[in-house]
């Protein structure tokens, strides 16, 4: 079998496992993390990682990839579209070669303000294929007020919100994030 054959059959073996993503909320901006995990059979991560090239083509690949799936949501933030960005892609391995992950450093200008804000994003739904965990943490003091997510979520100390996703289970195609930042955000109080 040619080589190329041989990558694209273990590219093909890989199959994502979990997915975690971690948001920063702050006046002006969000960024975040996802964290995507997989299981790797044949070891199709490990060959990528040791051929310069190959690496490099991967890391583009990826980063259009998730660039395409980010410019196809529709971002709102107290009405005003924003574009997230992918900025940065790195990947690894989780104690095995078998267990490859691939993160992604996601983040964008949002007309966040002192006062009451809404985080809205519209997407096309689909089946979970893995579990997946969001972690939102808002700016200390702040206090989320409404959440409207397809998952079970929790919140806790009343700015920080964790959505919880589950394989097989259909995504609801929009989230909404209702959430206020304190006029006393920043002071020493």
């Amino acid at each position: 079998m040619p080589r190329n054959e041989v990558v694209e059959r273990m590219s093909r073996e890989v199959k994502p496992v979990h997915a975690q993503a971690f948001f920063t909320v702050a006046p002006g901006f969000i960024l975040y993390y996802l964290i995507f995990d997989y299981y790797d059979p044949l070891g199709y991560y490990e060959f990528v990682i040791r051929n310069e090239n190959l690496f490099n083509k991967e890391i583009m690949k990826l980063s259009i990839n998730m660039q395409s799936f980010l410019d196809n949501e529709k971002v709102i933030v107290n009405g005003v579209r924003v574009r997230p960005r992918v900025d940065m892609i790195d990947m690894g391995f989780r104690g095995s070669k078998h267990r490859p992950y691939i993160t992604f450093l996601i983040r964008f200008s949002a007309p966040i303000r002192i006062g009451k804000n809404t985080y809205e994003n519209k997407y096309e739904p689909e089946i979970a294929q893995y579990d997946y965990v969001a972690y939102w943490s808002f700016p200390p003091k702040s206090k989320i007020l409404e959440v409207i997510v397809g998952e079970n979520y929790d919140i806790l100390h009343g700015n920080l919100l964790v959505l919880y996703g589950k394989k097989g289970v259909k995504t609801l195609g929009y989230e909404k994030i209702v959430f206020e930042i304190p006029k006393s955000y920043g002071s020493s109080e």
